[in-house]
């Protein structure tokens, strides 16, 4: 008798157990044994969840931070800026004469290759990397880790954007 055809199956067999192992739950559950984004986040203890949760909790804080910062650069930037008048200067028509020029002739003019127009693109790239892995944790469904991400970002805005001006927040990206 030919084994090594089943030595084929009895090894197919084990790989698709090993598969069927790591298949993601579709539905919300609770529980402490998951693989979090890599291979080598995994925890099946209840201390590892309860660490997992505090990390993606901090994650979730600095990336409200991170929005914020990115918000508060921009104005920064752009509350530098000369606006000046769309009509030109208008003569004194006691004295005939021009008023006198500012006296910071030189106005702050963005361009794409300034130095905040880097920082912000460094700043936004990073913004959309974390806001996806934020995602990708809560689409674990594991209620604990959901909620870590959750309570993290409403920290996060509690203590980052209480003083935000803005009422449409166009930065936003995945939740």
């Amino acid at each position: 008798m030919d084994h090594s055809q089943h030595m084929d199956h009895s090894q197919h067999m084990n790989h698709m157990g090993h598969m069927m192992n790591h298949m993601m739950s579709m539905s919300f559950h609770f529980g402490y044994n998951e693989t979090i984004l890599f291979d080598w986040w995994r925890i099946d203890s209840i201390g590892g969840l309860v660490g997992s949760m505090i990390g993606i909790f901090i994650i979730a804080v600095l990336y409200e931070g991170l929005k914020y910062y990115r918000e508060f650069l921009f104005w920064k930037t752009y509350n530098l800026l000369e606006y000046r008048p769309v009509t030109g200067p208008q003569a004194n028509p006691e004295s005939g004469q021009m008023p006198p020029a500012p006296s910071n002739p030189t106005p702050v003019h963005p361009t794409m290759f300034s130095a905040n127009h880097f920082i912000q693109t460094g700043l936004h790239m990073i913004q959309v990397t974390v806001s996806f892995l934020l995602m990708l944790i809560f689409m674990t469904y594991n209620v604990w880790l959901c909620l870590a991400v959750v309570v993290g970002a409403a920290v996060g805005y509690f203590l980052f954007c209480w003083k935000k001006s803005v009422i449409v927040d166009v930065t936003e990206h995945c939740h």
